[in-house]
């Protein structure tokens, strides 16, 4: 019983120097509430095990700043959670020596590509480039649609073998130097 009247008149005196140090550092007056709820509970606590403080608004001050850190700790890791996919995107973006890898395979599939003759050039294009239908190419190109298949079927195929002949262009930069050498 004296615990507690002890812990309400500090509560009492200190109450107002605590709102006056919560409210410029946190916006919503919710938050403040639930911050300084924080603050007056480890009080109680404290109080609990071993007494009240000799310097109690010192030690507030303390709990208060300890508080405030795990309360915009919180909120970074809430807002870390909600961030939306396309921005987590930019930050799984290749690492420089992966771009070069990759920039360097596609460099060696356009230039395969342009070597393929018009008609397997045109309608390779249009698919991964425009993803166009094979239908639609089929009509701009005004040949059938099996014939459009059949054009980029053997353009990937003849990709393929191109790159396979060239193995530097398939080893992938993160793996091990020991596994690239197979």
């Amino acid at each position: 019983m004296e615990q507690q009247k002890s812990f309400r008149t500090i509560y009492d005196e200190t109450r107002n120097a605590m709102l006056r140090f919560l409210i410029p550092r946190i916006r919503s007056s919710e938050d403040v509430e639930d911050v300084m709820q924080e603050v007056y509970r480890n009080l109680y606590r404290r109080m609990e095990k071993s007494g009240a403080p000799d310097d109690p608004m010192r030690y507030l001050y303390g709990i208060a700043r300890h508080e405030l850190a795990r309360f915009y700790r919180k909120r970074a890791q809430k807002r870390e959670r909600e961030t939306p996919l396309t921005e987590t995107l930019e930050d799984d973006a290749p690492q420089p020596d992966e771009r070069l890898f990759l920039r360097e395979r596609a460099s060696a599939v356009w230039e395969i590509v342009k070597s393929e003759p018009l008609l397997s050039y045109q309608a390779f294009t249009l698919y991964y480039g425009f993803d166009e239908t094979t239908s639609a190419i089929a009509q701009k190109l005004g040949v059938t649609e099996e014939t459009v298949r059949k054009r980029i079927s053997r353009t990937r195929k003849r990709i393929r073998e191109a790159l396979a002949e060239r193995e530097d262009l398939f080893m992938d930069p993160s793996e091990p130097q020991e596994r690239r050498t197979k």
